[in-house]
């Protein structure tokens, strides 16, 4: 019987040991044996303690001690050494057999070398420190969470922002921690981009531990596998307040120069403007006059008299609509889109540039093609450019002689667009110039702010169109902007053919000539 149990436990594929009640060796199987180097008569009774590493002792056999008196199976870990002389880690399973009057009649056992197991093991927890000490020293918060969305992980960084536990971070709602006003589009683009699984760049406000809201430019991006599956995901979390309030501030000061560049302009135009008032006051005071004297006829002459109080009204009115111009144009209103008539506008701005131009001996001709169609934009801000275009053209030919002193202003349209086109006869742009003359703060003149071309195409670009300047063939300088045509103009067919600002037609009118 004992050599028919020792060839089955020989044919086991694993290291095999039998017991006594009291927990003496009685059998092992080869396999053991081959493992451990010693035979059964070297390990037999209490003798295969010799196996065990010596440190591991005293805790393996407080644990087969208990096990034996508790009756049950169970298990434990220790360092034997093999045949070699090397110590490896394995484990050993036990368990009890039983008689038919249920007391233990031996105990059969297991061992199992889990060496590679336990360095793995190690490897591993080795790495995840070494990751986790790793992502603590970014000094911007970073959060693991499982494609659930669940929180695996947080650094230390994102802990001291919010000033809470991992464990309280991980029962959070996105309502604990993001600004209300952006809770909706933060939500809605995290759980679109989780599930698309793209990476994704979402700047939104947190709350941080002292209740302050700051923001920051949330990075995430997915960690797959092999074959594609989604293991985790990693978010970044920069903080990017100081820019928000930078850019804030660049904003309110760009707005600032805005309005000190257009009331510049304007105050640049007020020898015009006194022009434009004083024709229809003029005009008034002599048909007013003339009222009189037809008064005073005997009898008087009352038709007469109607016809010069009706011209007085009609002056009084023109008078009216130049200042309501002006005042239009130096209110600091917000954005009004409508659709806009360029022609009206753009002969608006022409009016008001005729004083300055008179002044500086230049001829103002004008071309501006018929049935042109509406523009979608803000009247005011599309004004600006023109008036910031025209006096820039007639400040360019301040040393030019008087003879040759013209700006051509043109207005046509181009597919899906109009265009508007100020050449002036100066002496054009350098190459330098024209790859800086929209650089804000960028000025060749002595006394400019250089931003005038700035903030025109910022409000053209903001318009959807384009500024652009080039040098005309036969030299000067020619600044042009695009704006699109309003939407239901866009599908109206046949009309005029387009004037190019290529084609240089010639002048219709010569306003100040």
């Amino acid at each position: 019987m004992e050599f028919d149990l020792s060839r089955v436990l020989d044919a086991l594929p694993a290291m095999v040991w039998i017991a006594l009640p009291d927990g003496h060796l009685e059998l092992i199987n080869r396999r053991w044996s081959e493992y451990t180097g010693l035979s059964l008569d070297e390990a037999h009774g209490w003798e295969w303690q010799a196996a065990i590493n010596p440190d591991d002792l005293p805790t393996l056999l407080e644990r087969w001690r208990s096990i034996l008196a508790s009756g049950k199976p169970g298990e434990m870990d220790a360092r034997v050494r093999r045949f070699d002389g090397q110590y490896r880690w394995v484990r050993v399973r036990c368990s009890p057999m039983f008689d038919d009057d249920g007391r233990i009649v031996k105990w059969c056992g297991t061992v199992t070398d889990v060496e590679d197991f336990r360095r793995a093991e190690e490897t591993l927890r080795r790495r995840e420190l070494d990751f986790q000490l790793i992502v603590d020293s970014i000094p911007v918060p970073v959060a693991v969470t499982m494609p659930s969305g669940a929180v695996e992980g947080l650094n230390q960084a994102t802990l001291n922002y919010f000033g809470k536990t991992l464990e309280t971070l991980k029962e959070w709602e996105a309502t604990d921690a993001v600004h209300p006003e952006d809770l909706g589009r933060t939500i809605a683009a995290h759980n679109a981009n989780y599930e698309a699984g793209r990476s994704y760049d979402i700047e939104t406000r947190l709350r941080r531990a002292d209740d302050v809201y700051r923001w920051f430019n949330v990075l995430a991006m997915p960690l797959r596998d092999v074959d594609g599956r989604i293991l985790r995901w990693f978010e970044l979390l920069i903080d990017i307040d100081e820019r928000k309030r930078a850019e804030a501030a660049l904003q309110a000061a760009n707005d600032r120069l805005a309005r000190a560049s257009q009331v510049a302009s304007l105050v640049e135009l007020s020898a015009s403007i006194a022009h434009e008032v004083n024709q229809p006051i003029a005009a008034a005071l002599a048909n007013a006059q003339a009222a009189l004297r037809w008064l005073r006829r005997d009898p008087p002459d009352l038709a007469e008299v109607r016809e010069a109080l009706d011209d007085v009204v009609k002056d009084g009115t023109r008078a009216g609509n130049v200042i309501d111009r002006i005042r239009s144009l130096f209110k600091n209103a917000p954005p009004s889109l409508e659709n806009l008539d360029i022609t009206e506008a753009l002969s608006e701005i022409v009016a008001l540039s005729r004083g300055k131009a008179l002044k500086n001996g230049i001829s103002l001709q004008v071309q501006l093609s018929e049935g042109l169609p509406t523009v979608r934009g803000d009247r005011i801000q599309l004004q600006q450019v023109m008036l910031n275009l025209i006096t820039n053209a007639i400040e360019a030919m301040s040393d030019v002689d008087d003879g040759n002193r013209n700006v051509r202003i043109t207005a046509g349209r181009d597919d899906d667009n109009v265009f508007v086109s100020v050449q002036d006869s100066g002496p054009g742009l350098t190459q330098a110039t024209l790859e800086r003359v929209f650089e804000p703060f960028y000025t060749t003149k002595p006394t400019g702010l250089g931003v005038g071309l700035s903030i025109c195409r910022s409000i053209i670009e903001a318009h959807s169109g384009a500024l652009w300047a080039t040098n005309a063939e036969k030299g000067g300088a020619v600044f042009s902007f695009t704006v699109p045509i309003s939407a239901p103009a866009k599908s109206r067919k046949g009309g005029p053919d387009p004037v190019m600002p290529s084609q240089a037609p010639q002048p219709l009118a010569d306003i100040t000539s």
